[in-house]
C-alpha cells in the first residue's frame, strides 16, 4: 500500500504540481517532513498512537522514511500548489477535499491492516488531526512563525492529551 501510494504521489506531483514554484513550497514541505520525524523521535515505538505497518519489499524504516521524505512532502507541494487564491469557501473546500483524501487513505490503511491505533487514537482523531495538519500547512505557508507557534501548541495538547509527558 504504501508503495502504490507513493507512486500515485509521484505522478500526480509530476502531473498536477506547480513545478516553477517550487522553491516557494518547499520551505513547508520541509516543516511536514520535521514534524513527521519529532513525531517518530518521541513516540520511539514506545507510544504511538498510529503506526504505520510495514508492507512488502520495505521494513518500517523504510516505510517511515517513504512517509517522512517523499508521501508527506510531496502531497504537501500538491496541496499547496493547487491552493485557491480567492474566495473563503473555495480554500475551506480544498482544505475539506485533502482532508477526505487522507482519512479514505488512511481508512483503507487501517482496513487492510497498513495502519494501526493504539492509546487511544481512531479514525476520529486522524481527521481531526488531518483538518489541523492541512490549515496548519497553509498557515505555515503564508504565516511562518504563526504556523511555528501554533504548531508547539498543538503538539503540546496531544502530548498532554495523549499521555506522553507523564
Amino acid at each position: 500500500m504504501h508503495i502504490i501510494i507513493s507512486m500515485w504521489v509521484l505522478a500526480a506531483a509530476w502531473r498536477w504540481g506547480d513545478w516553477k514554484q517550487f522553491k516557494q513550497y518547499y520551505p513547508t514541505m520541509l516543516y511536514i517532513s520535521c514534524l513527521k520525524l519529532l513525531y517518530e523521535l518521541v513516540s520511539h515505538e514506545e507510544h504511538y498512537e498510529w503506526h504505520l505497518e510495514p508492507d512488502f519489499f520495505l521494513n518500517y524504516t523504510g516505510t517511515v522514511m517513504l512517509h517522512t521524505f517523499l508521501i508527506y512532502p510531496i502531497t504537501t507541494f500538491l496541496f499547496l500548489s493547487n491552493f485557491p487564491m480567492t474566495g473563503t469557501l473555495s480554500k475551506i473546500r480544498h482544505i475539506l477535499k485533502w482532508t477526505l483524501m487522507y482519512i479514505i487513505i488512511e481508512l483503507l490503511g487501517y482496513k487492510l491492516g497498513r495502519i494501526t491505533y493504539h492509546a487511544g487514537w481512531n479514525g476520529w482523531w486522524s481527521l481531526i488531526f488531518d483538518l489541523n495538519m492541512f490549515a496548519m500547512l497553509r498557515l505555515h505557508y503564508i504565516h511562518l512563525l504563526w504556523a511555528l507557534l501554533l504548531s508547539l501548541l498543538c503538539t503540546l495538547f496531544y502530548l498532554l492529551y495523549f499521555g506522553y509527558l507523564y
